[in-house]
């Protein structure tokens, strides 16, 4: 057998310099539009949302939140997260951008995310773009910039190329292999660094390499499979599915109706996880509800405790488990956060 070696590859982060690159318009029109904040400038006022206090009743609901909140990876059908340190920047805003990324940088240390030393150059890997005109932009990503939207079937490509919502995220994953020591592993599939990725590391000693990963695409889906145990019910499959870059676009128009820590918490929940369901409101009070139809009032206009009681189980439950084992482990987790047991 071959000496085996690490897949390295480079981290995909073109999108900010895209954002004015792509169509000047965009971001002319962009920088115009009022930030989300100029619709309200008074302090947010919470909104107190109460979970149901019986116990089955509250089983049935925490079963249903982690349906509709863990989506799973098309390729090894396991949930994905973030390994690399989670790294912001936002677009297409004249003020607000900062106090975005400090959000969900918080969000990301409470629930226990990993990220970068603070005041420390990261890479950027979560890139949110506000723009007045979403679609024209995602067709220009859907053309040239493909692998940034992720990896998905055939069937759901006309779904994914489609700016349906207020706020949109795409997630660029890859698939970690904890067997790869004696593994012959093809050479990896080579993105070329980009001037914000450049930019992003000058001067930082976080490495823009992913050993033993491998970007999820359809050259990799339909040839080689990282190596791992197969069908496992009782123990770690071994694999893992991993974020590696999500792209966020967000309607410069209609956002400006919500206020920008409301926005900013919504963003969060986005950065840090993929979900499963957003056009139904949620079995739980969530952030999510935000910008979901039909929900009954009133609608959590922050970051619920139930959030971040399926945040903190997101980062804390073992990434290598089956998608059954790792929906138990979530809801148990849960369970035990929201209880206080």
């Amino acid at each position: 057998m071959r000496p085996s070696h690490a897949v390295r590859l480079y981290v995909s982060t073109w999108t900010r310099v895209l954002a004015c690159a792509i169509t000047s318009y965009t971001c002319i029109a962009a920088a115009a539009a009022p930030p989300p904040e100029s619709q309200s400038e008074q302090p947010l006022q919470e909104v107190t949302v109460t979970a149901p206090k019986d116990h089955r009743t509250l089983v049935r609901a925490v079963n249903s939140f982690v349906a509709s909140h863990a989506a799973p990876s098309y390729r090894i059908n396991q949930i994905g997260r973030w390994h690399e340190p989670v790294c912001p920047a936002v677009t297409g805003l004249e003020t607000g951008g900062d106090a975005i990324t400090q959000e969900i940088l918080q969000v990301a240390r409470d629930v226990g995310a990993p990220t970068g030393a603070v005041g420390k150059k990261c890479a950027v890997r979560v890139e949110i773009v506000f723009t007045p005109e979403p679609q024209a932009l995602l067709d220009r990503m859907a053309k040239d910039y493909r692998p940034l939207l992720g990896f998905f079937p055939v069937s759901q490509k006309t779904q994914m190329t489609t700016f349906s919502r207020t706020i949109q995220a795409w997630y660029e994953t890859a698939t970690r292999s904890m067997e790869v020591q004696g593994a012959q592993i093809p050479d990896p599939l080579f993105i070329p660094p980009t001037p914000l990725f450049l930019e992003s590391m000058a001067g930082s000693a976080d490495s823009p390499l992913l050993p033993g990963a491998q970007i999820d695409s359809d050259e990799t889906a339909g040839g080689f499979q990282p190596s791992g145990i197969v069908g496992s019910r009782l123990t770690g499959r071994r694999v893992r599915s991993e974020f590696v870059h999500v792209l966020i676009i967000v309607d410069s128009a209609q956002v400006v109706r919500y206020p920008l820590a409301s926005v900013a918490d919504y963003l969060a929940m986005l950065s840090l996880s993929r979900m499963a369901q957003l056009d139904q409101c949620a079995p739980l009070p969530s952030i999510t509800d935000l910008l979901a139809s039909g929900c009954v009032a009133p609608v959590a206009n922050s970051l619920t405790a139930t959030d971040r009681a399926y945040l903190k189980a997101l980062y804390s439950s073992d990434p290598e488990q089956s998608l059954n084992m790792e929906r138990a482990d979530l809801r148990g987790q849960m369970m035990r956060q929201i209880e206080g047991k």
